[in-house]
């Protein structure tokens, strides 16, 4: 039986791995997007956006809102959106946003997670927790990734596995992931 007083660091963990899963799913598919031919990326497709240029500017352009909402009280991403010309280019803000995203989780308490924060839209104003907001953020970036994943089908480089990254045993599913970002597989079990 599972007891309901959860530990601050259980009840944490999810976002960090959420977090942790975004980086690497995004660095994959930023790899796979850096290995298209010339003028694939920009390239129409059949999307809710109509390439994967469009979906995965969206995608950090949405992620860069949010954070500039959560960084109400907390440090952070102050650097304004760099060159998206091409994939590499736009590859390197894509790692400056994931990585703000798996500090900021990384250093969040149970506290932190039910404080209430403003988010202004153009109509109104909504007032969510840290942790809804957080929801939010993690399952729109992966409803993206799985566009991004499906419009990658239909080019000249396959779409990478992406869901890899939170359950322990597929560890050696992500090995070369985790050596290139510099990270451990304690790093994403803790």
């Amino acid at each position: 039986m599972c007891s309901m007083n959860l530990p601050q660091d259980l009840i944490c963990r999810p976002y960090r791995q959420l977090a942790r899963n975004a980086r690497l799913a995004n660095a994959r598919l930023d790899r796979a997007c850096m290995a298209l031919r010339p003028g694939e990326w920009e390239a129409p497709r059949t999307s809710f956006f109509p390439s994967l240029k469009e979906t995965m500017v969206h995608l950090l352009n949405a992620d860069r809102y949010y954070i500039d909402t959560l960084r109400g009280e907390w440090p952070g991403l102050a650097r304004p959106p760099g060159s998206r010309a091409t994939a590499a280019e736009f590859a390197i803000e894509r790692a400056e946003v994931d990585e703000w995203l798996v500090d900021f989780s990384e250093s969040l308490t149970a506290e932190a997670l039910s404080c209430k924060i403003s988010i202004h839209w153009p109509e109104r104003t909504l007032t969510e927790t840290v942790a809804d907001t957080l929801l939010h953020v993690f399952m729109h970036g992966q409803h993206h990734r799985g566009q991004i994943h499906s419009m990658l089908s239909g080019t000249s480089v396959p779409p990478p596995q992406i869901d890899e990254f939170i359950l322990a045993d597929n560890g050696e599913a992500r090995v070369e992931d985790l050596k290139a970002l510099g990270w451990t597989e304690a790093r994403l079990t803790r």
